[in-house]
């Protein structure tokens, strides 16, 4: 089957889906408990889109879409596993817009620019654990605007919001959950930087390296003041959401940079 029809496939199937739960969501229905069939079976055709582009006949494509494409493809696998685990439905309100995004880019742009590596064993590691700590990172900041839209709605006494969002105390625990995740990945795939070849290494932009790490900072500092002085609520929610920002700047930025503009 021609792959841009996959995508369009899967781009339709999770816009159907958004559209379906914010309806349900906004209006207080009760949500049938086959859409969770449907999103694992969109999961797995995106993931299947995900592997044809990256796993191409000359090599492996890590180009900028292609990333992009594979972290929302791993952000979705951990927002179903939120979904079966916990019923927790408002993760799919943020989550379904940026995963179908990434299948319309895929779409339009697959092929521009892409950067191959051929068998670099520490090359691909490095890249596949920094996707991975990305997507926990990515699901982070978009679980940070969640707690901020609940601590918006407490302090306005609204209760417009509560029956699909949980409680604060809920939705604080699964942001540092996701957190701790991500800085761990993240730590691994930058000392592994060290193990790189020198050629791999030329091509780190020091503006992606200062930004990354900068990220990794504040996000331990995140998780030291969390563990040791309490810190959560807005105050962690917005500093992760800075931290997130950093390291996305730093990674799609650098491959902006380099694949489209240099």
């Amino acid at each position: 089957m021609n792959l841009f029809f996959l995508e369009i496939i899967g781009f339709s199937l999770y816009s159907g889906i958004l559209a379906y739960v914010w309806l349900a969501l906004s209006k207080s229905r009760p949500i049938n408990p086959n859409l969770s069939v449907i999103i694992f079976i969109t999961i797995l055709l995106h993931g299947y889109v995900a592997y044809l582009n990256i796993d191409g006949k000359n090599g492996h494509d890590f180009g900028l879409f292609n990333i992009f494409n594979m972290t929302t493809w791993l952000a979705m696998i951990l927002v179903f596993w939120n979904l079966v685990k916990y019923k927790s439905y408002a993760l799919l309100t943020v989550s379904l817009p940026i995963a179908a995004l990434s299948l319309l880019e895929v779409a339009v742009f697959n092929g521009v620019s892409p950067i191959q590596l051929d068998g670099k064993f520490v090359d691909i590691l490095h890249i596949l654990l920094g996707i991975c700590a990305m997507s926990f990172l990515l699901l982070a900041a978009l679980q940070a605007i969640l707690v901020l839209i609940m601590d918006h709605q407490l302090r306005r006494k609204s209760s417009a919001l509560f029956t699909w969002l949980g409680p604060l105390q809920s939705l604080e625990r699964y942001l540092i959950q996701l957190l701790s995740s991500g800085f761990l990945l993240l730590t691994i795939s930058l000392a592994l930087v060290i193990f790189l070849p020198s050629e791999a290494k030329q091509q780190q932009y020091l503006h992606k390296i200062i930004l990354t790490i900068l990220s990794w900072g504040v996000l331990g500092i995140i998780l030291f003041g969390h563990y040791k002085r309490g810190w959560r609520g807005v105050f962690a929610a917005k500093w992760t959401l800075f931290a997130v920002f950093l390291l996305l700047l730093g990674y799609f930025g650098s491959k902006l940079a380099i694949e489209y503009i240099l």
